[in-house]
């Protein structure tokens, strides 16, 4: 799940579903008290880029997609995995076949709400094929996974014999490669969804099944409000690039009756502005704020609404300093010289520098430029799953299992600081000097986004501690760049040859289904969700992947290694105490 968000734990202010942060008595309730009301007005960051919601991965898109179209699954407010489209569902004694219940009566509607079909088991099997002959950026979730679907992608097979069957209008099976208990999670992402047949063809001569072309095919057009049908609790009716974004609700969703807001309405905030939310909230009818510390009155606003803020809530997305390590684009570099670039490059391929720059920066002083300093600490993820993401038959926490293989007696728990210790960094660094024939400092591009202020700040933040904690040894320059340039190098950079720059905090990841496995394969050189764009490595599908630049990098950062923990986790499919135990010890060793 690619994402690129401002990882903050901000006061938010709510008004409930009033503009004004009055207390208000609603006419009516939905269930566990929840209000309903005619409107919910916020911001979004991010365009829409893609409708077809089987291929894009990209978070903006996910943020409305996933309101249009529903899957078998879905989780509830407590985050346990409830029925949606799917009645009930079961898996045979080593879940290597699993059957979905189809609810009946679910209801396509098109742009306007007009009733179109109903939904049929059918139609996860086309979205599917859809998905793997359009290339979804989000196939690895499920290609090896389910039988025959990455020897069909290859032209090895014929459809009929990948393993996803309509037993009957309301029978769905999947037949995997290998046992996966935690199958049934990833049919709450999107990669998973139906799509009905007859209207995917009615889009255009590409879009007829065994005969892609993105080129004559439109659907999931974003321009295009009826470029899909909607099977979901709402309907889009406006998307107007750094504009708005606007969504009715749908009449004739499968559970209208729990959908408590009538209209959404998104706003264009390009970050420019820290009170920008707090003035809309006052003056435009928002219904919620985001206060950062850099908006202008910090103070008397959240003393102005005390009693109507409170701290978010940490999330499962994770983001951490991202090293690039085979760059090859410098459009934008502080960098003068050959020299320079080389020694970049083997200053990052080297583990001790790596380790000077992670105990050099001070995370809680970088959170702080978004949040007080009194609970930035509390934004702090010390590993790349969350600490209790999942537990052993025994209760344990995965992050325990991490802990109990590093060398660390350091706490890794949420909100903890364990690294941020500049005598330390001035030690690995050392450790590098004597490793590496190369002219200090090294000169470390930042790409930024010019207009967000939050960003800036937080670049700023990470220069000033990491040059402070090596003197003379790194120099860390932010370059200004417009969000476009910086989503190119970053949020939809398609290889390694777009990441521009040495040092990132741009992207971060949340768990697709739950395993460890969603967060760690994403370096994988195998199949790495965003490996090429977060370390700049060519993986084993791409043409550069052998070329020896690029596996010079993957061995002298020890991905080869990784990828045999990552293997030996995976092939734990039968015992998950054990599987996870695997994949803690890939998470220390990472």
């Amino acid at each position: 799940m690619k994402k690129l968000l401002i990882a903050l734990l901000a006061l938010v202010m709510v008004a409930g579903c009033s503009s004004k942060p009055t207390p208000s008595t609603p006419d009516n309730g939905g269930e566990d008290g929840a209000i309903t009301s005619a409107d919910y007005t916020y911001v979004f960051a991010t365009d829409m880029q893609s409708m077809d919601y089987v291929v894009t991965q990209n978070a903006g898109d996910h943020e409305i997609n996933a309101n249009l179209v529903d899957g078998l699954l879905e989780n509830d407010n407590k985050g346990n995995y409830v029925p949606a489209l799917a009645e009930d569902w079961s898996a045979n004694e080593d879940s290597t076949v699993w059957t979905f219940n189809i609810r009946p009566g679910v209801q396509w509607v098109t742009s306007t709400g007009e009733v179109y079909d109903e939904l049929k088991a059918q139609d996860f099997v086309t979205g599917l094929r859809h998905a793997a002959e359009f290339n979804s950026q989000t196939i690895g979730l499920v290609q090896t996974s389910i039988k025959n679907l990455d020897a069909y992608i290859n032209g090895q097979v014929a459809w009929e014999e990948v393993g996803v069957k309509a037993l009957d209008d309301y029978t769905l099976e999947y037949t995997l490669e290998a046992p996966e208990s935690y199958f049934d999670t990833k049919t709450t992402y999107s990669i998973l969804f139906p799509i009905n047949q007859e209207f995917l063809e009615a889009q255009g001569e590409g879009c007829k099944l065994g005969a892609a072309d993105v080129n004559t095919c439109s659907f999931g057009n974003a321009a295009s409000y009826d470029s899909i049908l909607y099977n979901g609790g709402y309907i889009l009716t406006s998307n107007v690039s750094k504009s708005e974004q606007k969504l009715v609700k749908n009449e004739n969703y499968w559970d209208a009756e729990h959908v408590y807001i009538q209209n959404v309405t998104r706003v264009y905030d390009d970050g420019s502005d820290p009170a920008s939310t707090v003035n809309g909230f006052e003056n435009s009818g928002y219904s919620e704020a985001a206060l950062l510390v850099t908006s202008d009155n910090f103070d008397a606003t959240l003393d102005k609404y005390k009693d109507y803020a409170y701290n978010g809530l940490q999330n499962t997305y994770t983001f951490g300093m991202n090293f690039n390590f085979n760059r090859t684009n410098y459009n934008h570099t502080s960098k003068t010289t050959d020299k320079e670039k080389q020694d970049a490059y083997n200053a990052l391929q080297n583990t001790d520098f790596r380790l000077a720059m992670k105990f050099g920066m001070d995370r809680v002083s970088y959170m702080a430029q978004a949040m007080r300093k009194d609970i930035a600490a509390m934004a702090l993820r010390n590993m790349e799953c969350p600490y209790n993401f999942v537990l052993t038959s025994e209760g344990k926490p995965y992050g325990d299992l991490v802990a109990a293989n590093t060398t660390t007696t350091d706490n890794l728990t949420e909100g903890a600081d364990p690294f941020y210790n500049p005598e330390k960094a001035m030690e690995y660094m050392k450790k590098a000097e004597a490793e590496l024939d190369v002219t200090f400092p090294i000169k470390l591009d930042m790409l930024v986004q010019q207009n967000e202020k939050t960003l800036v700040a937080q670049a700023s933040s990470l220069k000033q501690s990491i040059e402070a904690s090596l003197p003379g040894y790194v120099e860390i320059n932010v370059i200004l760049a417009d969000e476009d340039t910086v989503s190119r190098s970053s949020y939809t950079a398609v290889g390694p040859e777009d990441t521009d720059w040495d040092i990132s905090t741009s992207t971060g990841w949340g768990a697709d289904y739950m395993d460890p496995k969603t967060y760690l394969n994403i370096w994988s050189i195998k199949s790495g969700d965003v490996i090429e764009t977060t370390m700049g490595i060519a993986k084993a599908d791409n043409p550069s992947y052998d070329d020896a630049a690029n596996q010079a990098a993957i061995k002298a950062v020890g991905l080869d290694k990784y990828q045999e923990m990552l293997d030996a986790a995976d092939a734990i499919v039968n015992d998950n105490d054990a599987r996870y135990e695997a994949y803690a010890k890939a998470e220390a060793f990472l």
